[in-house]
């Protein structure tokens, strides 16, 4: 199956705090009923370690850059020298790692 089209940010629970303020579901964080007794709370949102945890992964992971420049760079001075030699045997060990059903 093959989901096409941009994610509601309303049900992203990963949505930055832009995209929620777009949506509108900013403006109903700490909003509490008009009728509510005194002394209230409202409602209470509780978030586990692990969903904390993820968002931040996910946060730094959109903040990093796609591209190292300078290895880019380092690697490419090391390719018009002649001084580039790559371990076929760490490559090809990667490959196979990373891609377990290759050979299948």
């Amino acid at each position: 199956m093959e989901i096409q089209g941009k994610i509601n940010t309303f049900l992203d629970p990963y949505g930055t705090a832009s995209n929620l303020e777009k949506s509108g579901e900013a403006k109903l964080k700490g909003r509490t009923g008009a009728a509510a007794p005194e002394g209230s709370q409202g409602d209470t949102v509780s978030v586990s370690q692990d969903a904390l945890l993820l968002t931040e992964a996910r946060r730094t992971a959109q903040n990093t850059p796609d591209v190292r420049a300078e290895k880019v760079e380092s690697l490419r001075i090391q390719v018009s020298n002649g001084t580039y030699t790559p371990d076929s045997k760490l490559i090809a060990a990667n490959l196979v790692r990373e891609e377990p059903g290759l050979f299948k």
